[in-house]
């Protein structure tokens, strides 16, 4: 079985614009007044962390919406609410958090930057945005007070050429595995998946928690490449051993023949940004242990250029596939 997924770390600013475009609830009103408009810009943040914002409105939908990023060397959390947006101000409560009030200030005419195919290029407004940016992150992870950030209309579509697929093969006879492991409690879904592609490779681990706190979605996130020796698993499937570095703590034991509340145990736990000390083993977690390869490929587009999506319509159509739904 093969299966198509995006990282959603490792191109942070990607999967901001993603998730924060492909969410906004349509309405399809006939006559509604066009209020399209989409504003990005960045800044830096403290403790080593940098802050992407990227908001977005379409006449279809019932409001537009804020995607804040905070991306830095071991994980990245990503906040996404309802906002007020226009080609002209962006408008959004984070509670808690934060709020940022900005309106844009063009600088003079348009410039172009190139586009992910050859000899294309998109015209853009230079500018910045002015007016009241604050954030401050859960448990003091990352803060930002600013009441100035130039537009990063080019970074952002510099990061959207940038990104890649992972693909997943899944069967019996490749000599790699996969661990997982899940739990869902109330409103929020925690997950850890471990890739090694074969007895001593790299292994690829990623731990994940997405949640929602009033009209704010949240999704945390840690991954990295550790050394072979993090990871070691029966070639038969029966049992695994984790014990990755930092940011995580702890081990982690796979039994497939335990008893289900017995099966995942251990003292694993990860530090993400704006939630330390998350426990990722015991018996409300449910794991799985497949033979499995994973391999990336960049992102091109490669058909002629009027097949190709724009990148705001080809990331509404990737939003399907990375956005978090809450139930």
């Amino acid at each position: 079985m093969v299966g198509r997924r995006w990282s959603k770390f490792a191109v942070a600013a990607l999967a901001a614009a993603v998730l924060s475009l492909g969410s906004a609830a349509a309405v399809g009103a006939a006559g509604e007044a066009d209020t399209e408009g989409g504003g990005i810009f960045t800044l830096k943040a403290s403790h080593g962390y940098r802050m992407l914002v990227f908001a977005s409105s379409r006449a279809e939908f019932k409001e537009g919406e804020a995607g804040v990023w905070l991306f830095g060397r071991h994980g990245a959390a990503f906040y996404s609410a309802p906002a007020t947006v226009t080609d002209t101000e962006i408008r959004v409560d984070l509670g808690s958090l934060g709020r940022i009030a900005v309106d844009f200030k063009p600088t003079g005419k348009g410039e172009f930057v190139p586009k992910c195919g050859p000899r294309e290029k998109l015209s853009y407004e230079k500018g910045f945005y002015e007016g009241e940016i604050e954030f401050h992150g859960e448990e003091g992870f990352a803060d930002v007070s600013a009441t100035r950030a130039p537009s990063a209309f080019p970074f952002f579509i510099k990061a959207f050429c940038a990104g890649y697929n992972i693909e997943e093969t899944i069967g019996r006879g490749l000599p790699g595995a996969r661990l997982t492991a899940t739990m869902r409690r109330q409103r929020e879904k925690i997950s850890l998946q471990v890739n090694q592609n074969r007895p001593g490779a790299r292994v690829e681990v990623q731990a994940e928690i997405a949640e929602k706190r009033g009209r704010v979605q949240i999704v945390r996130v840690s991954g990295e490449r550790y050394p072979a020796a993090t990871f070691h698993f029966d070639p038969r499937l029966r049992s695994a051993s984790l014990r990755p570095p930092v940011p995580f703590s702890g081990f982690a034991l796979y039994r497939r023949d335990a008893r289900p509340s017995n099966r995942w145990t251990g003292s694993l736990a990860v530090d993400l940004p704006g939630r330390s000390d998350v426990s990722l083993t015991g018996g409300r977690f449910r794991a799985q242990l497949v033979h499995a390869r994973l391999t990336r490929e960049p992102f091109v587009d490669e058909r002629p250029a009027h097949l190709r999506e724009e990148p705001g319509r080809a990331a509404r159509a990737l939003s399907r596939r990375s956005r978090y739904v809450f139930r």
